[in-house]
């Protein structure tokens, strides 16, 4: 089963998306930028899945810190908003950009993963 990490500091949103993406994933939980790395450092994952806003730090850095490393799992970042400018910034590292609102956000999430590991 391939392993994705899931980074968002809002615990609720975090848990809900963790439980709906297990029945298809071995899902690792992260709480922000910080707990993210820590855990990259310890293991191997096959794809992230990161909110934008975090209290410790963006996904955006948090993508750019990852391909820095030389890790280059799929990559999608997650926002409340539907923003442009972020979307061609993701895409500029490696990453791809959904909106948390997407009615299809989990498709999209096996459809990145699926496709390219």
């Amino acid at each position: 089963m391939k392993r994705i990490l899931v980074v968002d500091d809002n615990t609720e949103y975090l848990q809900v998306l963790s439980n709906v993406l297990s029945n298809d994933f071995d899902t690792i939980k992260a709480t922000g930028v910080k707990d993210a790395l820590d855990i990259l450092q310890a293991i191997t994952v096959d794809a992230i899945c990161s909110d934008y806003n975090m209290k410790d730090g963006t996904g955006l850095e948090l993508l750019e810190d990852i391909r820095q490393k030389g890790i280059n799992v799929p990559f999608l970042l997650m926002s409340g908003d539907d923003d442009y400018l972020l979307e061609q910034k993701a895409k500029l590292c490696g990453g791809v950009f959904c909106s948390k609102t997407d009615c299809d956000l989990i498709g999209k999430i096996k459809e990145l993963i699926n496709s390219e590991t």
